[in-house]
C-alpha cells in the first residue's frame, strides 16, 4: 500500500485485547478446564476453538449444552469468574512488541480504544497488570453491548467513544469471529497471529502479521478498498 497520501485515513485505532494485547486466550482454556476438571471433564483445543472470541455467556451456553451440565448459566459463570482471575493475575505477560506499538500511534497523536468481548472485571485485570490502565481513551466490555463478535456492535460503540468516523478506524483482532465484527463495522482490520489461532482462517483481515511486532506503520496512512 502507498503512502503518498497528504492525511493518514486512520484517525483512530482499536485493539480487541484476548490474543492481541496478550496472548490471553489459552489462560480462559485454562480457567474453563479448572472449573470443568472440578467433574472429571476437559474442553479440548478443538472444542476451545469453537468459542474463541466469543462473549462468556455464549461460551458457557455451549460447554453447557456440550457436556449435558445442570444447574444454572449464573452459577457455572460465577465459577468460572473466579478461575478467570485467578489465572490472568497469576499468568498474563504483555504481547511481543505491545508497548511499542502503543507508544508509535500515541506519539502519532492517535486515539486508542480497546473492544473486548470479555467482561468488564476481566479487562480491568488485564489492564491493571499489565500496566495499561488509562492508555485507552475508550473501553468497551461484553457486556456493554446487546450482540457480541462477529456483530460489530463493540466497535461500533468503540468508535463512537472515540469521535471517529468507524471507517477512519483500524482494528487490531487475532481470531476469526473478531475480524468479521471489525470489518462489519467498515474497519481496516490487522490480525495477529497466535499459537491458538494460527490454524484458523484469518484471511479476511486486511493485513495478517506474526506479532504486533511487525506492525506496519505505513497501514496507518493509506487503505485499501473494503
Amino acid at each position: 500500500m502507498g503512502t503518498s497520501h497528504p492525511e493518514a485515513p486512520v484517525r483512530a485505532v482499536i485493539f480487541d485485547m484476548d490474543g492481541v494485547l496478550a496472548d490471553s486466550e489459552p489462560l480462559y482454556h485454562e480457567a474453563h478446564n479448572r472449573v470443568l476438571g472440578e467433574l472429571g471433564l476437559a474442553l479440548s483445543e478443538e472444542e476451545n476453538q469453537q468459542i474463541l472470541g466469543t462473549t462468556v455467556g455464549h461460551s458457557w451456553r455451549w460447554i453447557m449444552e456440550r457436556f449435558h451440565l445442570t444447574g444454572s448459566l449464573e452459577e457455572w459463570l460465577a465459577r468460572y469468574d473466579r478461575a478467570v482471575v485467578e489465572v490472568l493475575q497469576a499468568k498474563i505477560e504483555p504481547s511481543p512488541g505491545l508497548y511499542a506499538l502503543l507508544a508509535l500511534l500515541q506519539a502519532r497523536g492517535l486515539p486508542l480504544g480497546l473492544a473486548s468481548s470479555s467482561q468488564a472485571n476481566w479487562v480491568r485485570a488485564i489492564l491493571q497488570k499489565l500496566g495499561l490502565e488509562g492508555r485507552f481513551q475508550t473501553v468497551i466490555s461484553g457486556e456493554m453491548v446487546g450482540q457480541g463478535k462477529p456483530a460489530p456492535d463493540c466497535y461500533l460503540l468503540a468508535a463512537q467513544g472515540l469521535g471517529v468516523e468507524p471507517s477512519r478506524c483500524l482494528a487490531i483482532e487475532d481470531t476469526p469471529v473478531g475480524i468479521s465484527a471489525a470489518r462489519a463495522a467498515g474497519m481496516l482490520v490487522v490480525a495477529v497471529v497466535t499459537p491458538l489461532t494460527a490454524g484458523l482462517d484469518l484471511s479476511q483481515a486486511h493485513h495478517v502479521v506474526p506479532s504486533l511486532e511487525r506492525f506496519d506503520p505505513a497501514w496507518l496512512g493509506a487503505r485499501e478498498p473494503l
